[in-house]
């Protein structure tokens, strides 16, 4: 019985040793890999806005690029908050 109760409390203290950190260290890669799409977002819509806005005469158009432009940058800060939640 004391036997099978140490082999216990080892796998334990080998599972906080040892995996706790290959979890943490998972869990930060995930994080990372979202916020390089993140970045990848907010630039692709940078890119486009001034490409968009060179070609764009002032007007009707230049307001639908705009609320495009928002939508898009509305869609990257819930993509953000999804990631810090």
């Amino acid at each position: 019985m004391f036997a099978s109760l140490q082999c216990f409390t080892s796998l334990l203290g080998m599972g906080v040793f040892c995996f706790y950190p290959a979890l943490v260290n998972i869990l930060i890669a995930v994080a990372c890999t979202q916020f390089d799409k993140l970045k990848t977002a907010v630039l692709d819509i940078q890119q486009e806005h001034i490409t968009s806005h060179n070609r764009l005469e002032y007007g009707q158009v230049h307001t639908i690029a705009n609320c495009v432009l928002q939508a898009k940058l509305n869609a990257c800060i819930q993509h953000h908050q999804d990631i810090m939640a």
